[in-house]
């Protein structure tokens, strides 16, 4: 039984030393040997939406319109690369992938244009339906 668990802790450890790190982090083994530069930038762009998204959430909850615009314009900046990347998994539904990505601006430019108007409790539906759309997405597309 030991022989068997170090047996395993060696092969693991083998294993582990001839994978690119950066395979763990969705930089080639889950696109195809290599991820290419729209894969890149879509991957530096993904954190930077989560933070835009969390300060969109919160200008919302505050009522604070231009706050709100100004977090709204950082992901709609973003919908055109996203239109242009590849998913991690399901590729060959890459039309609904930029349907989603589509959608999800549109999504942005309600919450937008409900907030500038004041109608911060329709703008936080909006915003649901956006959280809804990322989740969708993620679920489809990504490992």
């Amino acid at each position: 039984m030991r022989m068997q668990l170090l047996i395993g802790v060696v092969l693991s450890a083998g294993i582990l030393s001839i994978i690119p790190l950066e395979t763990f982090a969705h930089g080639t083994d889950h696109h195809g040997g290599h991820a290419d530069e729209q894969m890149k930038k879509l991957h530096a762009m993904m954190p930077m939406f989560s933070i835009a998204s969390a300060e969109l959430k919160s200008a919302l909850e505050k009522g604070d319109t231009e706050g709100a615009k100004a977090q709204a314009d950082r992901i709609l900046a973003t919908i055109p690369d996203l239109k242009k990347s590849k998913p991690h998994k399901n590729i060959k539904q890459i039309t609904d992938f930029k349907k989603i990505a589509g959608k999800m601006g549109a999504d942005i430019t309600k919450i937008v244009s409900l907030a500038g108007s004041g109608d911060f409790a329709n703008a936080k539906v909006a915003f649901k339906d956006m959280e809804t759309r990322c989740a969708e997405c993620h679920t489809k597309f990504r490992d």
